[in-house]
């Protein structure tokens, strides 16, 4: 019995060593089964606890505890790791009991037993750390972000959505400019956009929100940013300039923050004040608002969006909310005249809102009628709206100079809703003096366009694309309360009505309402339903500027302009179709410097015009009869613009000749219909042709041209070229050809050719149009090639041939089998519109010159040759008012040869095509 015991205690030892191994083979059937239920009761417990906190989270205002955070964390891993070894355990082979049988491979079911007891240790481990949790989630930290004071607001949702998804994009950084005209709600969508950061867990830091003002005080925008970041008082006061910067920034880069600022009016320096530009490496992001979209580009903005006025609907809404009660139970009259208001306001949130309040509590329809009258009439008069125009004036007061401003204000002579032709408004700037006095006009247009773009940027007009017989141009459009306040500050804030008047009706010609002439500086009669003037005005001598447009005016009363002749230097009386003399009087207009008669049915010009010595401008374009210019009428006037572009002219000739011997003349846009004109014009006319169209010159078989390339006899100006019906013209013959290196061409402004009915064999000439952006050609039945052989490879190369061009147009050319033998490179975007055309079979592109879009619009012949790559990415459109699909080139070829389709429009998309 001695020596049984050290055995049996040994053995024991033994089994208590190998238990344990045993049980990891013997247990895992029940321990696999353990662990599965385990860890779906882990699962169902971990999906309560994170619907809790979304919840919680969504509702604001909290953010989930860190031991929550990290509990979430190591169950997620810990699932991945049990699927894993469940999957192992059901592929084993057999897994049973130790009495029964060992498994075929005891090593490899020992380690997975041995891992699956690891797990369901860790289940319960991880189980019984969620009981130790008092809360899933915390309050957000009271200085991070807070509330703003609002009241519920109308529209703003497609500017705050855009916003929003870029704040939520964690991919993106940087700045975000919100851009928009004085009123129209920038700073409430930066109330809202606040707002919801403040109940929504985007994970930001802290939020600041920063106004800045016209009077930029960056001490006090410092100020603002060490609040938010909790900077004690006594603290802040100790340090200097520098260290305020220097501290700002250090704790600033330990942040991921948004910086909200409102109000932006120039370039802020962020660094400057201590923050740090926003990166990838800090995921900090700021937004900004501003009413110039220049501030946008020069504070370096990643993005943009312009908020816009409301929609009616919109309007309506925030227009009866200002009111104070609901206009369901009111009167019929007062619900149509309410909208009529409300439309007056043309969405602008300031203006609605201050003639809704100014309207509550009006329970008569005449006062709301009172009202609408006013806000038509004398805007200004109407309870609140000064301190509207005071508010948008900020922006006229913020323009660069006193020209930008008194060009902005002159738009207010068109009329309301007008949309304003670009070109007709900066030539009114120039005939006014306001772009300067020097002959340069093209300078001067450089400048109007440059100023348009200020005025533009700056949220003072509006550009609006307009499409008529299927081409697309840009108008200017001028906001309606935008208008009123510019017409407000014209008349002295409203102190001289006078001072500026506008007539659309013809009760306004009464003698009343032509007394008030004597005060006016500049007059704008204009619109169809002004049929006759009557009456001529009496003392208008402070009268500078007067427009007479789009009237159904024939006659003007006698004396019309007497009192007129001292100032008048502006005369505007385009566009009146049914004035078919010329108006008695204006030739005693001493002062006048423009004038524009364009689109009427005058037939000649009176010999007296020569009384007009300080006329610089004379516009007769598009004239409705041929006219006739007696001889000698206009050779004395020191005309620097003479335009009579699309008219026809009598004596044609004669008229060539005399223009020709006028030295400060710049400016000549014209239509000829002779041979001996049109070789006129380009021997003769280099230094001011602006528009040239050449029309039925029966006899003419060419047109030689002198070039230098010391371009001392070029074309400088030349911008527009048409040839209609000259059947017999087949070359036009340039002496010089551009040289490899150009630095001159024959037209270096040619922006537009049209060429018709005429013998060309090619146009190899337009390699020396760098800057052309259209091309016509239509019915040459004799032309083969658009860019002939005889250009050099690299002279070709040089020319820049069509790289800034926009739309080819080619219809009925039967004998043209090519554009140009060689590939170009084309903008992204051309156009190119195909018809009659059976003997072209490709188009100057390969894959290097078509790497970005463009379009071609052919017909069925011209798709039935045309070989592209089948897997190249296309929009298709076919005729009508279908939809527009996107499919492979291959589709769409099938899809024209297949359906009884006559033309079709493809998109061809960037994806480097061959």
């Amino acid at each position: 019995m001695d020596f049984a015991s050290p055995i049996l205690e040994l053995v024991k030892g033994l089994w208590g060593l190998a238990s344990k191994p045993l049980g990891y083979i013997c247990n895992l059937k029940d321990n696999v089964e353990a662990l599965g239920k385990a860890t779906g009761d882990l699962k169902a417990m971990s999906g309560d606890v994170k619907g809790t906190v979304e919840r919680e989270e969504r509702e604001g205002g909290v953010r989930r505890t860190n031991q929550v955070e990290n509990w979430l964390c190591k169950v997620q891993k810990f699932e991945g790791g049990v699927d894993r070894v469940l999957e192992e355990a059901r592929e084993c082979d057999r897994i049973k009991c130790f009495s029964r049988c060992l498994p075929q491979n005891c090593w490899s079911s020992y380690k997975l037993g041995k891992r699956v007891d690891r797990l369901l240790d860790e289940a319960r481990e991880l189980q019984g750390k969620k009981g130790e949790f008092s809360n899933f989630t915390s309050p957000l930290s009271s200085p991070a972000i807070l509330a703003i004071p609002m009241v519920k607001t109308v529209g703003l949702d497609i500017s705050l959505n855009e916003v929003w998804k870029w704040l939520a994009d964690e991919t993106k950084t940087g700045m975000f400019g919100l851009y928009g005209m004085g009123g129209v709600g920038k700073t409430t969508l930066m109330k809202r956009i606040n707002n919801k950061l403040l109940c929504t867990n985007l994970k930001f830091d802290v939020v600041i929100w920063v106004v800045v003002s016209k009077q930029v005080n960056e001490d006090n925008i410092r100020d603002v940013v060490r609040k938010w970041l909790n900077i004690k008082d006594e603290i802040w006061d100790g340090w200097s300039h520098n260290h305020r910067v220097h501290h700002l920034l250090n704790i600033l880069a330990e942040k991921k923050f948004v910086l909200l600022i409102d109000d932006v009016w120039a370039r802020l320096d962020l660094s400057e004040i201590g923050v740090l530009p926003p990166s990838p490496k800090n995921g900090s992001k700021v937004v900004f608002t501003t009413r110039s979209k220049q501030v946008c580009h020069q504070m370096g903005a990643n993005e943009t969006c312009e908020v816009s006025c409301l929609k009616l609907e919109e309007a309506l809404t925030l227009f009866k909310k200002n009111i104070g009660k609901s206009l369901e139970n009111c009167d019929d009259d007062i619900q149509c005249l309410a909208k009529d208001i409300a439309k007056e306001c043309k969405g602008l949130p300031l203006a609605l809102i201050t003639v809704g309040r100014a309207m509550a509590g009006r329970e008569h329809p005449n006062e709301w009628h009172y009202a609408l009258t006013t806000l038509r009439n004398k805007p200004h008069q109407l309870s609140g709206m000064e301190e509207v125009y005071h508010i948008l004036e900020f922006s006229y007061n913020s323009l660069s100079d006193s020209i930008v401003k008194l060009c902005f204000l002159y738009c207010c002579l068109f009329p309301e809703d007008y949309l304003i032709n670009s070109h007709d408004l900066i030539k009114l700037w120039i005939g006014e003096g306001l772009l300067g006095d020097t002959d340069d006009v093209y300078n001067m247009r450089e400048r109007g366009e440059y100023i348009l773009g200020s005025l533009k940027m700056a949220c003072l007009l509006e550009s609006e694309t307009v499409a008529y017989s299927g081409l697309q141009s840009v108008k200017i459009k001028m906001h309606d309360v935008i208008r009123d306040m510019a017409t407000w500050i014209t008349r002295d804030h409203g102190k001289k009505e006078n001072k500026l008047l506008f007539i659309e009706k013809e009760e306004d010609m009464s003698t009343k309402g032509m007394s008030k002439w004597g005060e006016a500086e500049k007059v704008s009669l204009w619109g169809k339903w002004i049929l006759n003037i009557n009456q001529a005005p009496l003392g208008c001598s402070q009268l500078r500027t007067l427009i007479v447009r789009e009237t159904k005016v024939s006659v003007l009363p006698g004396g019309f302009f007497d009192s007129m002749t001292a100032c008048l230097t502006v005369l505007d009386m385009s566009d009146n179709r049914n004035i078919n003399s010329f108006p008695e009087g204006i030739c005693n207009l001493i002062s006048l410097q423009y004038l524009n008669l364009s689109c009427t049915r005058i037939k000649e010009l009176p010999k007296e015009i020569r009384n007009l010595t300080c006329l610089q401008w004379l516009l007769l374009d598009r004239m409705m009869q041929h006219i006739l210019i007696p001889t000698g009428a206009i050779a004395s006037l020191p005309l620097n613009v003479f335009s009579m572009w699309e008219s026809n002219l009598y004596e044609e000739e004669e008229m060539v000749e005399e223009l020709g011997r006028m030295q400060a003349l710049t400016d000549l846009s014209i239509k000829v219909g002779q041979s001996s004109s049109a070789l006129k014009i380009f021997q003769s006319f280099q230094r001011c042709i602006r528009r040239v169209s050449i029309v039925e010159c029966e006899d003419l078989t060419h047109i030689p041209i002198s070039h230098s390339l010391k371009g001392n006899i070029n074309f400088s100006h030349l911008e527009v070229l048409y040839i209609f019906k000259c059947l017999m013209l087949v070359k036009m013959e340039i002496n010089q050809g551009i040289g490899q290196t150009p630095n001159c061409y024959c037209f270096p402004s040619l922006v537009k050719v049209y060429v018709r009915n005429c013998g060309f064999l090619d146009l190899s000439w337009l390699v020396h149009a760098p800057k052309l952006q259209g091309l016509i050609v239509w019915d040459c039945n004799l032309m083969e090639k658009i860019i002939g052989d005889g250009i050099a490879r690299d002279e070709l190369a040089a020319s820049r041939l069509f790289s800034r061009l926009e739309s080819l147009e080619i219809y009925a050319l039967p004998k043209l089998r090519s554009i140009c033998d060689r590939a170009l490179f084309f903008p992204q975007g051309v156009k190119f519109l195909i018809r009659g055309c059976p003997g072209l079979r490709k188009l100057p592109l390969n894959s290097n010159s078509a790497r970005g879009s463009f379009s071609i619009d052919g017909d069925k012949g011209w798709w039935a040759e045309f070989k592209w790559d089948p897997a190249a990415l296309v929009t298709f459109k076919g005729p009508g008012v279908g939809p527009v699909e996107e499919m492979t080139y291959g589709e769409a070829e099938r899809k024209i040869k297949d359906e009884s389709i006559n033309f079709a429009r493809l998109e061809f998309l960037p994806s480097g095509a061959e």
